[in-house]
């Protein structure tokens, strides 16, 4: 018997435990570790009960756990299942392993869905459509929360144990974001936590939503050896590259005014030249701004499409774009040159269009395209109309063929750079850029589907945005390295 009591003795000092009963004829309770943590995403672990007699397991009530076996005897292994949580703070359960008088208690733990390293000093960013943030908070008994009396964007929903949950007003504004620093005291008036609030004046920041794929060069009807001309196979695929829901409706899509190479120009110059500032534009369409209505679920994509139609009906080696997510679509009283509308798809906005027939992505393939976030206070009228969106100048080259000096007035519609969610300059592989219609921040590169403008493989190709190994999108705003160029169209595959 004192051997086996010398035994026991030496497994509680390896693994230690809770609590024994001072009844010697009640047995020891021993685990193999008081606490026990679980992923965010749930799953399960297993701890080690060890008792000479019969033993019970009581739990504090909690749902988001359950606990198998929940009795034994003797030495036993149990496993602890959790669900998966989608609280910001951790939260704890305790188990209490009992065997006659004798007890021990274990501490499950789940870390929350943030987890911030210094939960006492914290940035805290919000989009511009507002709602509810949970922001975790330090340990405390207690604790009140000071919001500065200009920010009244901020009221407190909610005080929780290990989180504060605040409220932010939707914000309209033309570009600038708005800060407040919170408190959060303990109640003896001590700080708690710094909480410094911004709220974006987008819902989309840069490099959160990316031009996944562009589709320009439509397919060759096999009947004629051509394409259609007028209503081309031309998609954009926009791909959500963050973990959370993203709200669209307010991005638009727009084509440089600016060409990327010519043939019979060279040493293009601008006098002023705004490009580290501004991208010219001569093309925008715009996702509907309607609040909460489009929205992009994380890693999913939207198709917009020239004309959302089933070419394969006419054309087998073409595509089904007839499910498309948006299209683009330009009313026009020329009846030679009439655009076609499936009305079971949602049309963009048409702010800028440089046609007033039907438009068409640029297929000599010599131009940019750009996604921006526009403020949600602009309308498409104050846009075109104010001058702060114009970009007026001088600009001058050389034809090629003749060597003469050239020089012209232009006036520009642009967009702020810092509007500019993602840009992506196209050209030829043989031409490559003769000018950048961006600037070099933008788009460092170039990306291809063609090796020059005569190249008759280029139909049915596309340029797709490549792939990081854990399934992201490939984003160093240099399309020469984030595009596989000349690429089968993905909607053929």
């Amino acid at each position: 018997m004192n051997r086996l009591k010398n035994v026991w003795l030496l497994l509680v000092l390896l693994v230690g435990f809770a609590a024994c009963s001072d009844d010697q004829n009640d047995a020891q309770v021993v685990l193999s570790t008081q606490e026990v943590d679980l992923a965010v995403d749930g799953g399960t672990a297993t701890f080690t009960v060890q008792t000479l007699g019969d033993w019970t397991i009581e739990t504090d009530g909690q749902t988001w756990y359950t606990v198998s076996p929940m009795q034994g005897s003797g030495a036993a292994e149990v496993t602890v299942t959790a669900e998966a949580s989608t609280e910001v703070a951790s939260r704890s359960a305790n188990l209490i392993v009992r065997c006659g008088s004798s007890s021990a208690t274990l501490v499950l733990t789940q870390i929350g869905t943030s987890n911030p390293a210094d939960p006492s000093n914290q940035e805290i960013s919000i989009r511009a459509k507002g709602g509810d943030k949970e922001i975790v908070l330090p340990s405390n008994d207690g604790y009140s929360v000071v919001i500065p009396s200009d920010a009244s964007w901020l009221t407190v929903k909610e005080e929780k144990t290990g989180s504060v949950v605040l409220t932010a007003a939707a914000y309209d504004s033309a570009s600038e974001n708005r800060t407040a620093e919170v408190t959060v005291n303990n109640t003896d008036g001590s700080r708690l936590a710094t909480l410094t609030v911004t709220q974006s004046w987008r819902n989309v920041e840069p490099g959160e939503l990316l031009i996944q794929e562009i589709f320009l060069t439509s397919n060759l009807i096999a009947e004629t050896g051509k394409t259609d001309s007028r209503n081309m196979e031309q998609y954009f695929i926009l791909t959500n590259n963050t973990d959370e829901e993203l709200e669209i409706g307010g991005v638009a899509i727009c084509e440089s005014a600016i060409t990327s190479q010519s043939s019979i120009q060279s040493n293009f110059a601008w006098d002023p030249d705004r490009r580290d500032e501004a991208a010219a534009i001569q093309s925008m369409y715009v996702i509907p701004k309607d609040q909460g209505k489009h929205t992009l679920a994380a890693h999913e994509s939207v198709l917009i499409v020239n004309n959302a139609q089933n070419y394969k009906e006419s054309n087998t080696s073409s595509f089904d774009l007839s499910g498309a997510d948006f299209e683009w679509f330009n009313e026009t009283t020329n009846t030679s040159f009439m655009d076609v509308d499936n009305p079971d798809v949602p049309n963009l906005d048409v702010w800028i269009s440089n046609t007033i027939t039907i438009y068409v992505l640029n297929v000599q393939m010599n131009r940019g395209y750009l996604i921006a976030s526009l403020p949600s206070n602009l309308t498409a009228t104050d846009f075109v109309d104010a001058s702060d969106y114009v970009w007026s100048g001088t600009r001058s080259w050389t034809v090629t063929s003749s060597g003469g000096d050239f020089s012209i007035a232009f006036n520009y519609q642009y967009v702020p750079n810092d509007w500019v969610l993602d840009a992506v300059v196209v050209a030829t592989q043989e031409s490559g850029v003769d000018s950048n219609p961006f600037s070099l921040s933008l788009d460092a590169g170039f990306t291809y589907c063609a090796t020059s403008s005569s190249d008759e493989t280029r139909y049915g190709k596309s340029m797709i945005r490549k792939k990081n190994d854990d399934g992201t999108l490939v984003d160093s705003n240099n399309s020469t390295n984030d595009f596989e160029p000349a690429a089968t169209a993905s909607l053929a595959q």
